[in-house]
């Protein structure tokens, strides 16, 4: 199990939380089904390649408890445990602060978008025309087709890997697909930072 926070901090096998506050995971799979396990919470979701599933918990007592796979995944299943750490929320924000500094997600992605040269297209100024993704996300988008649909991180996701899925109304087919050429860990932080953009034309990368 690999985890990032929000904060850009990255776990192996653990997940640290605040007690008290609504947490929600967005997760998906390199390889085959999984499925997500917290018995002291009693909950549990499916995690599966190439799309996002969510789960969502608020825990109230601190402490450390059991995460495992629920689903069997292959040989190395009974391997795929872990632990959650849900700490008070000062205890939290001192964990995070002492961590290993490292840049948040939307940032890394910010850095990934310019790298991978998505800005030369989606910026305000450049001279292809593409989309304007300032406040795209959770927002309804017109297809070429006459479908709409919402632009929400699987949507974000198939755009970066399946562009020509879903092609925007008025726009031609014309970005590369990058399937192949970013990883699933790039493509949280580039999809963190195309949510944290404003819906002000300065915020546009």
């Amino acid at each position: 199990w690999k985890v990032q926070q929000p904060s850009g901090v990255r776990e192996i096998n653990e997940i640290h939380a605040p007690a008290g506050k609504p947490v929600v995971l967005s997760m998906t799979s390199e390889d085959v089904i999984h499925s997500l396990f917290l018995p002291a919470l009693r909950i549990k979701q499916d995690v599966l390649p190439d799309r996002y599933t969510y789960l969502w918990f608020t825990a109230d007592k601190p402490g450390t408890y059991m995460l495992m796979c629920a689903e069997f995944c292959g040989t190395g299943h009974s391997r795929m445990t872990g632990r959650i750490v849900i700490m008070t929320p000062a205890d939290y924000a001192k964990w995070v602060s002492q961590a290993p500094q490292t840049a948040g997600l939307a940032r890394q992605g910010e850095a990934l978008f310019r790298s991978l040269g998505c800005s030369g297209c989606h910026a305000a100024g450049s001279t292809v025309h593409a989309p304007d993704l300032a406040g795209i996300f959770n927002r309804e988008v017109k297809l070429a087709d006459g479908r709409s649909t919402i632009a929400d991180e699987a949507y974000l996701r198939d755009s970066i890997l399946q562009p020509g899925k879903d092609v925007v109304a008025g726009f031609a087919p014309v970005m590369p697909s990058f399937k192949g050429l970013v990883t699933e860990g790039q493509l949280v932080p580039l999809i963190a930072y195309i949510k944290s953009l404003s819906a002000t034309p300065e915020a546009n990368p």
